[in-house]
């Protein structure tokens, strides 16, 4: 690995602010996570979408393993509040090895360290049957739930259709399943993430 700004390390991982250097790999995570319609892979907004993570390299970070190999990332979001966001995502043939609760948890004790937290919120999604899991076994306890942005949008089209006279049943095969979907809110909190595992 090339001289990177190291943000946190382990015997396990190395984590570091995003850089140019990374731009395969973030595009190909966001391929296997959007698929064709990513819009890194844009040939209109994929330089815009890239300068705006660049922009954005101390709230985004890559997540190697120590022998250099890249996992994926991890982003904090609100990172002056009290509660800042963390999200993470990993290429496909990263999942399901125990990489997220380590990565996480590494990553949460670094920026505790740097200014203290009240906790960590988590957002995931109705349909992560499996982060879910993740996350309540590493100690992340359910604080509430929220409406989807693309439920808001389908709300706010609903209410905007109904108001112009539209019929509804025209529109029904744009919105799908995807109408039930909730964003499940957690907090993982200090004396979960500071504990070595």
């Amino acid at each position: 690995m090339t001289e990177r700004k190291i943000f946190a390390l382990d015997e396990d991982f190395i984590i570091c602010n995003i850089s140019d250097a990374d731009r395969s790999d973030y595009v190909e995570l966001h391929r296997q996570l959007d698929g064709e319609a990513s819009l890194y892979l844009n040939p209109i907004s994929k330089d815009m979408m890239w300068e705006q993570i660049l922009n954005n390299a101390d709230s985004v970070f890559s997540l190697f393993t120590r022998k250099g190999d890249y996992c994926g990332s991890i982003e904090l979001q609100q990172p002056n509040s009290k509660t800042p966001e963390i999200g993470i995502d990993l290429l496909e043939n990263k999942r399901n090895q125990g990489i997220a609760p380590k990565a996480v948890r590494l990553f949460a004790r670094r920026v505790y360290e740097i200014r203290k937290v009240d906790y960590f919120l988590i957002r995931i999604s109705s349909n992560n049957q499996h982060s879910k899991y993740v996350f309540e076994k590493m100690g992340a306890v359910k604080i509430g739930e929220e409406e989807t942005d693309f439920s808001r949008f389908v709300e706010i089209f609903r209410n905007t259709a109904e108001e112009d006279g539209q019929d509804l049943e025209k529109f029904r095969h744009l919105f799908g399943e995807s109408d039930d979907e909730v964003v499940y809110c957690y907090s993982l909190n200090p004396n979960t993430f500071l504990q070595k595992v």
